[in-house]
């Protein structure tokens, strides 16, 4: 049983002599949470990252028992087991039967057509190396002649999914092989949604007036028969006064209404979605990418449903980032309009799913701001330890 105790900090509030479970049951009331520092091994880290190392750890493995009892034993059985010698007096080794030498053994004489068939056989295979190596080289000599070979990064990338093209990359491609805006718009675009939320509410002159938001969303897994989607928790919010709510979501043309499952913790501006959706064979899931594995400068790809009117897409380059609490902002000057919340942020490199867009850049009186927009990295997206019940 593990007796170690760990000390936890949290903006100069320290909690010490915490066993592992105390840290669990913490999680789950609420009186703990995944941004305290726990000191492990001489040093400071982030809970969450603790915390996920001690769930991916393999569980111990069962002891097995094998208890055979004196009276089961019957000499000359296979099976048997001889019981336990008494204290203090030697086992006598088991006798090992010899086994025959295979020079002691009959061979079978070998018929007469047995050599002959061998060296047919033989024949007939080096012949058709030679045939198939002879043609191949002549294609290939043909081909450069006619001029008719077509390079491989001429073909099309698919329509409908990510899979089609990753089969089709030759396998000499290097992985940095940048991607085009238009690759990008053309393999993403399919897995954002338009989410459009109206409602009723007084107006001012206190008559019931329709109002709403739009927003962007990404679709994130396929299971048990509905399609997840994560979006900005701003997007779905509404007034207390509110009456009336529609969900409204488009996804590959046609609208569905959606439920919210979950918002994010901590503050983290997300939700999870649902629809209905069983038609999730062409649409294997997205790629992503940590923030370990981000750079600045790298290229990206913002795509959302700007200023609710349909699909876009900007491009930038990854800037900076951004302090938040104990964790990071994505910053990009890839061009993010109202509309664009809840969107994903792509990049360019490989086409990997860095984050969701969450905030645009302002101006204030005194001075002016531009390109400096924020997402979410999937880095929190993909972990449960950031996410609760709506």
């Amino acid at each position: 049983m593990n007796e170690t105790t760990y000390s936890l900090e949290w903006r100069g509030t320290r909690k010490s002599g915490l066993s592992y479970a105390d840290i669990e049951s913490g999680l789950v009331s609420g009186e703990l949470h995944s941004l305290y520092k726990i000191h492990v091994n001489g040093k400071w880290i982030v809970l969450r990252d603790f915390v996920e190392q001690q769930r991916a750890l393999p569980p111990a493995p069962a002891a097995e028992q094998i208890s055979p009892t004196p009276s089961s034993f019957q000499p000359g059985s296979p099976s048997a087991v001889p019981p336990p010698a008494p204290l203090g007096k030697a086992v006598p080794p088991t006798p090992i039967l010899p086994i025959p030498s295979p020079s002691t053994r009959a061979k079978a004489p070998k018929p007469v057509w047995f050599w002959p068939a061998i060296i047919i056989s033989s024949t007939v295979v080096l012949l058709l190396v030679i045939v198939l190596a002879y043609m191949r080289a002549t294609s290939r000599t043909g081909g450069q002649r006619s001029g008719s070979s077509v390079p491989t990064s001429s073909a099309k990338p698919s329509h409908s999914t990510d899979a089609p093209r990753e089969k089709s990359t030759p396998s000499t491609a290097t992985t940095d092989h940048n991607l085009t805006n238009e690759e990008i718009a053309d393999l993403k675009s399919p897995y954002v949604a338009k989410i459009n939320t109206l409602w009723l509410q007084p107006g001012k002159d206190g008559k019931e007036e329709v109002t709403g938001s739009s927003g962007s969303g990404v679709l994130i897994k396929h299971e048990n028969g509905y399609a997840y989607f994560v979006t900005n928790r701003h997007v779905v919010s509404m007034p207390e006064n509110a009456k009336e709510p529609k969900f409204s979501l488009n996804f590959r043309g046609k609208n569905h209404s959606f439920e919210v499952v979950k918002q994010g913790r901590y503050e983290l501006d997300l939700a999870m979605l649902r629809i209905e959706y069983s038609d999730e064979a062409n649409q294997p899931p997205l790629r992503s990418a940590r923030l370990e594995d981000l750079k600045a400068g790298q290229e990206c790809v913002a795509i959302g449903n700007a200023l609710g009117g349909g699909i876009s897409v900007t491009t930038g380059v990854i800037s900076a980032f951004d302090d938040w609490g104990e964790g990071k902002f994505v910053r990009t000057s890839a061009p993010i309009s109202s509309g664009n919340s809840g969107g994903g942020l792509f990049r360019t490199k490989d086409g990997a799913l860095i984050g969701i867009t969450t905030m645009a850049s302002t101006s204030s009186q005194t001075e002016a701001v531009q390109n400096i927009n924020l997402a979410i990295p999937m880095d929190y997206v993909l972990s449960d330890l950031f996410w609760e019940k709506f």
